[in-house]
């Protein structure tokens, strides 16, 4: 055992350097995957990395500081590894970080002060282990050394500048860069590209929405043609010329090519001229550092162990492939393809926009910037009512058995583990996507819906508007009974409109009270609910229970039965009628939530996977309606004179 420890403090500072440098190829190479991904396993791995990138190098900065020349038994002073101390400044290019991904959460780039702290800290530190090393023995390495650390201060500078650039309130958007002063005349009628040269048209009006800048601000912010700024606004002709598959395609480019490269990743500082300079120099100078480390280690290679060449080596060769790799990807960028074009360099635009359309490097038409999936979480699996379907939730029922075997009685203990194990997702069909741009024109137009099923119902129950968990509890429930209620009339209708109508139904339905469960901040519920939505949600339990509990029989039509007999329900048997009310119903509270929430919430969630009601959001900013907009939505006509609702608010629901 002595031995393997022996061993492992001999060679600690390569097997640092080593990790170091395979976690930032680890980084490059998923930095991007999260944009289209909402597997917990790989944010959570890709967590650990980002953290313990800078642990690792910083740890191995600290190790190299403490090094001192060995004394042998003859008096001979001898180095015990003399190339460790090259390795410094390769340590700061690691902590330079990876273009792909710059910050792992919103609130990172909020930190770029204390990253540039970070930055004089770990150059001090790795000059001084350097001048440590170079005063002594290896003054041949003085000059490659320089070199490297040329690279490293600048590799590391860009990551704090990318942090800063990211920041939603940073006054310099990234926007403003020589990219965008041109960009090819093409319109959205042109398809794909021309959704790109749009997006990147309005980076700078796209980028104001997430700092919560109004909608008629922005409108007055540039000096564009009124018919420019009535076309990022949604005006007739983008209304008639784009249907609901090309306005959720446009929304993507926006969200994935405009917002997720601006807070994640280098992209910002990459699109100005001083950062290509930089970044020019910074890959020369590490060139150049090889070449003059491939002579020094040939004439002085009795002084340097092989290994540790070896190492040396894969730091030069692996980096420059690292920045091959960012070059390319740099190369299949939108803003790159996009000034080629408008430039006139016809060659290298046709090279840059084969590269954009490669399933590899680029971001082809086909690929969706975001994971196109919603969240699914039903009160019936809190409760325990649902059809175990899946292992988690087989595995829940076991946790609620043997929690009530142990006398655990209070159901809320457990919601956590129903969070966890309960919540699932489903694929954004196109369905849902068109009736959600239908509803959101139908309220451009101050269109109302006729509820003369839901209408009682909803009237007692919307206008609880101090406490939205609560409706959005109840309607979800009473929208679980009455599906199971008409499954058996519409299962012989499987692939037909009435079995869509109520799986768009159940979507809008679990994706709702999924927000409420696990991202309640997405849509601003806990600004407009009295208490927890824990609470809220608990009481509505108790409640149902409550009602099942008067029943002999303890099913799902047991209780549905005996909750018609406490709300005024009248879904009659003419199921396609009160499917199509609930439809409109649950499309409308999304548009409400949606024009409530936050938009730097909206901004957190793209490094996520994002968000349906992110595009809802979105799309609604450009036809200026909720918070961020002139016309704001409320849920119900206002009571009296109450102060809270504006008077130029549009009523989701006129009862």
């Amino acid at each position: 055992m002595e031995s393997i420890w022996q061993l492992i403090n001999e060679w600690e500072i390569q097997l640092l350097v080593l990790l170091s440098f395979i976690i930032q190829v680890f980084l490059f190479f998923t930095g991007s995957l999260r944009r289209c991904s909402t597997n917990g396993l790989l944010r959570g791995t890709m967590w650990i990395a980002y953290l313990g990138a800078d642990v690792v190098a910083v740890y191995a900065l600290g190790f190299l500081s403490r090094q001192e020349d060995a004394i042998m038994e003859n008096g001979t002073l001898r180095r015990t590894h003399p190339l460790a101390f090259f390795w410094a400044p390769f340590l700061l290019i690691h902590l330079g970080g990876q273009d792909t991904i710059t910050s792992f959460a919103i609130e990172d780039n909020n930190l770029w002060l204390r990253h540039l702290l970070n930055l004089v800290v770990e150059v001090t530190l790795a000059l001084y282990v350097f001048w440590k090393s170079t005063i002594w023995r290896n003054v041949q390495l003085l000059v490659p050394g320089i070199f490297v650390f040329v690279a490293g201060i600048i590799k590391y500078g860009e990551r704090t500048m990318a942090l800063r650039y990211g920041n939603l309130y940073n006054s310099r958007s990234a926007g403003s860069s020589f990219f965008n002063e041109k960009t090819p005349q093409m319109g959205l009628d042109d398809g794909y590209y021309g959704f790109i040269c749009f997006a990147l048209l309005w980076a700078s009006g796209i980028r104001m929405l997430f700092a919560r800048r109004m909608t008629d601000d922005i409108d007055n912010q540039f000096e564009r043609p009124a018919r420019m700024n009535a076309l990022f606004f949604f005006d007739e002709y983008a209304t008639n010329t784009l249907d609901h598959s090309q306005l959720i395609k446009l929304l993507d480019v926006e969200l994935g090519i405009i917002m997720y490269d601006d807070l994640y990743t280098k992209a910002p500082l990459l699109r100005k001229r001083s950062g290509i300079i930089l970044r020019c120099i910074s890959q020369v100078s590490a060139i150049v550092a090889l070449v003059l480390f491939s002579i020094t280690s040939k004439k002085q290679a009795d002084r340097y162990g092989r290994a540790d060449i070896v190492i040396t080596y894969i730091l030069f060769t692996g980096g420059f492939l690292l920045e091959v790799c960012a070059v390319i990807m740099m190369l299949a960028s939108p803003w790159t393809w996009a000034w080629l074009e408008a430039e006139g360099y016809r060659r290298l635009a046709s090279i840059s926009r084969f590269l954009l359309s490669s399933k590899v490097f680029g971001l082809p038409e086909t690929r969706l910037l975001w994971s196109g999936t919603m969240g699914q979480y039903s009160l019936l699996s809190y409760i325990g009512f649902n059809e175990q379907v899946n292992l988690s939730q087989r595995v829940m029922s076991m946790i609620r058995k043997m929690a009530g075997a142990l006398g655990i009685g209070e159901a809320k203990k457990l919601f956590w583990v129903s969070k966890l194990l309960d919540t699932k997702s489903e694929v954004v069909d196109d369905k849902i996507t068109e009736f959600l741009v239908e509803e959101i024109r139908h309220f451009t137009h101050g269109g109302q819906r006729q509820w003369p099923h839901l209408g009682p119902f909803l009237k007692e129950t919307v206008t609880l508007r101090t406490d939205f968990v609560t409706t959005i509890s109840l309607l979800h429930l009473i929208t679980e009974i009455h599906l199971s209620e008409v499954s058996a009339s519409i299962a012989g209708d499987i692939g037909g409109d009435s079995a869509a109508l109520a799986n768009v139904c159940r979507k809008l339905s679990n994706y709702m009270f999924y927000l409420v469960v696990a991202h309640p901040a997405s849509a601003s519920l806990l600004l407009v609910a009295a208490g927890s939505p824990e609470s809220a949600i608990e009481k509505v339990r108790e409640s149902f229970l409550a009602v099942v509990s008067s029943s002999k029989d303890d099913t799902l039509h047991a209780a549905s039965v005996e909750i018609r007999k406490l709300v005024e329900l009248p879904l009659t048997e003419r199921y396609e009628e009160t499917l199509e009310e609930l439809k409109n119903m649950w499309l409308r509270l999304v548009i409400y939530a949606a024009g409530k929430s936050r938009p730097e919430a909206h901004a957190a969630q793209l490094a996520k996977g994002g968000e349906l009601i992110t595009f809802v959001w979105l799309l609604m900013a450009h036809y200026k309606l909720g918070d961020c907009g002139s016309e704001r939505i409320d849920l119900t006509q206002a009571r009296g004179n109450d102060p809270d609702i504006p008077p130029r608010a549009l009523r989701a629901f006129n009862l």
